[in-house]
């Protein structure tokens, strides 16, 4: 179970990130059009973007490691 889910640990976290790209780019969408009262929240999606990102490479490095038993 433990290889099935770490195998499979990308097909989880893919739809998670699409789905915070796209909330992500409405919202600096809705930041273009306000930014002079948002202007830091750019920075708060960007950092949470980057925190993510640095997540995924993580697991896909975790996922490129060779198998204990092989």
């Amino acid at each position: 179970m433990v290889k099935f889910i770490h195998r499979n640990m990308a097909l989880v976290v893919a739809p998670i990130m699409t789905a915070i790209a796209i909330v992500s780019y409405n919202v600096l969408n809705l930041l273009v059009r306000h930014h002079h009262t948002a202007r830091h929240d750019v920075y708060h999606v960007v950092g949470a973007l980057l925190v993510f990102g640095a997540f995924y490479g993580v697991i896909r490095y975790m996922q490129a490691l060779p198998d204990e038993d092989e």
